[in-house]
């Protein structure tokens, strides 16, 4: 009899409903400051450092960003050199010494548009129209909500929200790149208030084969940028 009714138990707890997706988000915006806070602020500007482990490379990061959807990065990386990247009045672009300048287009450019929407978290439903919570699941021992969020244009993507905190601690996506797609998991944590906004400092991201830490060290807002941050650069234009 006891057996049949842990059986029963255990079917209920499987069987309760799961919250709704709006619900799980609109938290984690509360728990991170609150909607005044996001939008307290027009520009932002990280720093931080980011390395590849496995080749033993480490560099630092900058990245300005500016509502609604202006975003310029670099990363300085050793031997391989400066990275640039960007999203302005709709072009998404990349320059390097490996690949030389180039305009993103396509899932690739779609990609980049969602990435540079300024508090991207807190604006969830301007960049995915969709959202529906498809299960449970644990992230280094965290009981968390599963998420699919749908874009408007291009692929969608899974978050994962501590049921106990309601912090996000994980996204798994389908990155697009010039040597195709690529399956991205990104770990995020040690979440610390910047200007009134809990932010995860430290990121783990899996693309493919390939592994990278970043570690943010500052986050500054509504600061003055250097002149022509988001300028496009000669050889994009």
């Amino acid at each position: 009899r006891l057996t049949v009714l842990g059986a029963l138990a255990a079917a209920f707890v499987s069987a309760e409903p799961l919250p709704k997706a709006e619900t799980i988000l609109d938290r984690y915006i509360q728990v991170t400051g609150g909607k005044a806070a996001y939008q307290k602020h027009s520009h932002e500007t990280l720093t931080g450092t980011i390395s590849f482990p496995e080749q033993g490379l480490n560099g630092r990061l900058t990245r300005y960003a500016m509502a609604p959807d202006k975003e310029y990065s670099v990363v300085e990386l050793g031997p391989i050199g400066k990275i640039e990247s960007g999203f302005t009045d709709g072009v998404a672009w990349e320059k390097s010494a490996i690949l030389g300048p180039r305009v993103k287009t396509g899932d690739e450019k779609d990609q980049a548009a969602r990435e540079a929407q300024f508090n991207g978290q807190a604006e969830w439903r301007t960049i995915f129209p969709k959202a529906e919570t498809t299960g449970s699941e644990s992230v280094n021992g965290q009981d968390c909500y599963k998420v699919l969020l749908t874009p408007a244009a291009g692929k969608p993507e899974t978050q994962y929200y501590s049921k106990k905190s309601g912090l996000l601690l994980k996204t798994a996506a389908t990155a697009v790149s010039p040597m195709g797609e690529v399956a991205v998991e990104v770990e995020v944590s040690d979440y610390k208030t910047f200007d009134g906004i809990l932010f995860p400092t430290r990121s783990r991201q899996k693309a493919g084969a390939q592994q990278l830490e970043i570690n943010i060290t500052g986050v500054t807002t509504d600061q003055p940028f250097p002149a022509g941050a988001f300028d496009l650069p000669a050889a994009i234009k």
